[in-house]
């Protein structure tokens, strides 16, 4: 899939850079830098999502204090869904922004809204690459994966709160881009969920 990808990306870059120069189509404009870390942080929230989603659900880890006490147990261990352990999310977060070497920055033709779009998806090459003008890039969209470090390292804690809470935790990418880190402007969602984060950080 990397391989591909890579060979995909070489490919679109050539391919714009020979019709913008022929006049047969002009290259999309570019996209602002606080739009793009939008994106960036929603499509590495998505990544996350897709990544636990394919974790076994019934995969669990024992966790907690191992010193044993005098009958051999351990008093503060306990099993968790390994899920939601934070070794494995620290484990995610680790490699999550290497995923962004699969994505460019690109508009849609029909409105001009600007996307980060994955050029690779689990069943091929995206569809939706013939809907868009990519956005002509020197560095071949490797800011994308300079940006996403960026968002998981300021803010590790919150993302490991947010994907630990007991209940199942949806649109993570408009909670954390959006209501924690104010990277992105959507509206807050309305529902019975309160992130335990929040009270931490001023208010946004």
């Amino acid at each position: 899939m990397k391989t591909e990808t890579l060979y995909l990306l070489a490919a679109v870059g050539t391919l714009m850079l020979v019709t913008v120069a022929s006049g047969q189509h002009p290259a999309a404009r570019p996209i602002s830098p606080k739009e793009v870390k939008c994106l960036v942080c929603k499509a590495t929230m998505n990544e996350m999502e897709l990544a636990v989603s394919k974790v076994d659900p019934k995969k669990k880890i024992d966790v907690g204090d191992y010193r044993l006490d005098a009958t051999g147990d351990s008093k503060k261990k306990k099993t968790i869904l390994y899920a939601k352990s934070e070794m494995y999310l620290t484990e995610l977060m680790e490699s999550v922004c290497d995923r962004m070497d699969d994505y460019a920055k690109a508009r849609y033709k029909k409105n001009g809204r600007p996307v980060v779009l994955k050029m690779m998806t689990e069943t091929g090459m995206n569809p939706e690459m013939s809907e868009v003008d990519f956005v002509q890039e020197g560095d071949l969209n490797k800011s994308l994966k300079h940006l996403c470090l960026e968002v998981v390292e300021d803010y590790e804690e919150d993302i490991l709160k947010m994907y630990q809470q007991e209940d199942a935790v949806k649109d993570t990418d408009i909670r954390l881009c959006s209501q924690v880190a104010n990277i992105c402007n959507e509206q807050p969602i309305e529902d019975d969920y309160e992130y335990e984060g929040e009270d931490e950080r001023d208010e946004l």
